[in-house]
This record gives structure tokens, C-alpha cells and sequence, in this order.
């Protein structure tokens, strides 16, 4: 029984990392239609930001550092993505993976290769049978929870955010339309940004700070794609069954199993459900 609840426990706080992954990569390709490959790289940003600070309370340091992700997906959207407005999303994808090189290639610069560490919200912890969990893992999981259903409510209920799906659908008719596309666009970036920061801080309290984080997306992406890349929910569902089939999995199996299972799922759902459990298929005019 101590067994089972320790793995529920590492299932629900993995599931809370790939959600804020992957909720940053389904606003933005809700928002902007850019599936942007370098958001493990603002995950990273966001754990060596923390790491640095040692100023005031945790929650403090936390804000600053998901302040400056966002300020730094923000200039990044205005410096690289934005100059590409108009053009097919294949070439988007090519400038996010420079990216991705460029920012990895900046944290060498400004802090190193060396491993690095980030204290953790909260010690404390509470006992459940014979085992004792975190009481960060539920920390993280309402902090999860709550950044997917604001967003949810934000892209459904706000005249924002039906503009930044509009935005989404077709750029240049919005823009025809009055919608400052840019000012849309770089809100997107800057939100997915702070979300970014917001899993990496939590990842790293996991493990330790190094360059090895940004791998997380290679394994939360196929949880977006299992829930439904159009779909914030989705997001959610996809990272709940991801995240406890590879606990378990890597438990049972061994650890290298972890990312071949991944891409089994994205395979499989890609074949039979391409559009994801809560997604939408999509019809084009030919």
C-alpha cells in the first residue's frame, strides 16, 4: 500500500509538471498557431532564474522568476516569431527550434554547464496510511489545475481570448478585421512563458538545475497530443494518463522504458485518434 501511494503521489506531481508544459504549448498554438519546440528551453530559463534568486519568501522569488520568462518569451516573439507573421507554420516550427539552440546556448553563457539546485516550496509533510507525501505535491497540483482552468476560461469567456483564436484561425483576416496581432501574440507568448517558468521550478525541485530539463518537453508533448493540441482540458486529461502510465510503467519496467512508452502513445494516437481524446477534427476547403 506504501508502494501504491508513493507512486500516486509522483504521478500527481508529475502530472501538475506536464500540465503547465502543456498548457503553454496549447495556448500558444491555439492563439497563434505556432507549435513552439523551444518551450523546454523557457522551462529550463525558468529553474536556473530561480536557482539564482535568494531574496525574500519563496512564492516572491517564484513571481520574479515567471516574470522574467515571460519578459523573455515576450522579446523573443517581437525579435524572431513575429517577423515570420504571415508565412506557412513550417517555418515557424524551423525558427522555434533556432531558438530553442539560441537560448540554450545563452543559459551556457550567463550560468554554465554545472548542475545547480532550487530549494523547495515546502518540507512538510502528511501522513496517508503508512506514507508520507509532500504536501508540494498538492501544492503543485492546485497550482496546475488552477493555471489550465484560467486559461481554459480565458481563451472561452474573454473577448481577449476569443480574439487571440480568431488570431489563430486566420492572421491576416484578423488583422483586417482591427485586431492588433502582435500586442495578441506576445500576451500569448508571455503567459506560456510564466507557465513555463512555473513547471520548471517545480521540476526542478524533483531532480536538480542543469541542461538535461528541457528534455521535459519530449515527453510532455506527446501528452498534449494525446489529450488534443486545440484542447486546454485535453491538456489536462492527456497529462493525468501520461504521467501515471509512466510512473507506473518506469516503476514496474525500469526507467528506460519511460520514453519509448511516451512515443508508443503518440504513435498509437496519431493512427487512430489523430486529433487527440478531446480534440476536434478539422475540415478544410480544398
Amino acid at each position: 500500500m506504501t508502494t501504491f501511494i508513493n507512486l500516486a503521489s509522483a504521478s500527481v506531481l508529475l502530472s501538475a509538471i506536464y500540465c503547465l508544459v502543456n498548457s503553454g504549448l496549447v495556448l500558444l498554438y491555439r492563439s497563434t498557431g505556432v507549435l513552439n519546440f523551444a518551450h523546454g528551453q523557457f522551462v529550463m530559463l525558468g529553474a536556473y532564474v530561480m536557482s539564482t534568486l535568494s531574496f525574500g519568501t519563496y512564492s516572491l522569488r517564484l513571481a520574479v522568476a515567471a516574470v522574467a520568462v515571460a519578459a523573455v518569451s515576450w522579446v523573443s516573439y517581437h525579435l524572431l516569431i513575429r517577423r515570420l507573421s504571415g508565412e506557412d507554420e513550417f517555418r515557424k516550427v524551423v525558427l522555434s527550434f533556432m531558438l530553442a539552440v539560441l537560448l540554450t546556448q545563452a543559459i551556457v553563457l550567463v550560468w554554465g554547464t554545472d548542475s545547480r539546485q532550487v530549494a523547495t516550496s515546502t518540507d512538510a509533510t502528511f501522513a496517508l496510511g503508512d506514507a508520507q507525501v509532500r504536501w508540494s505535491v498538492i501544492v503543485s497540483a492546485v497550482t496546475a489545475t488552477a493555471v489550465a482552468m484560467g486559461l481554459t476560461w480565458f481563451l472561452a469567456r474573454t473577448i481577449t481570448g476569443l480574439r487571440m483564436r480568431a488570431l489563430a484561425a486566420n492572421e491576416e483576416l484578423a488583422a483586417y478585421g482591427g485586431t492588433k496581432v502582435h500586442r495578441l501574440a506576445g500576451l500569448a507568448w508571455a503567459i506560456a512563458g510564466a507557465g513555463a517558468a512555473l513547471a520548471g521550478v517545480m521540476y526542478a525541485e524533483t531532480t536538480t538545475v542543469s541542461l538535461a530539463l528541457s528534455d521535459i518537453l519530449l515527453v510532455a508533448f506527446p501528452a498534449a497530443v494525446l489529450g488534443g493540441l486545440h484542447s486546454l482540458p485535453g491538456s489536462i486529461l492527456g497529462s493525468v494518463i501520461l504521467a501515471t502510465l509512466l510512473t507506473f510503467c518506469g516503476y514496474f519496467f525500469g526507467g528506460e522504458w519511460v520514453n519509448v512508452i511516451a512515443y508508443v502513445v503518440l504513435l498509437a494516437v496519431l493512427v487512430v485518434r489523430p486529433f487527440g481524446l478531446l480534440g476536434s477534427p478539422s475540415a478544410q476547403r480544398l
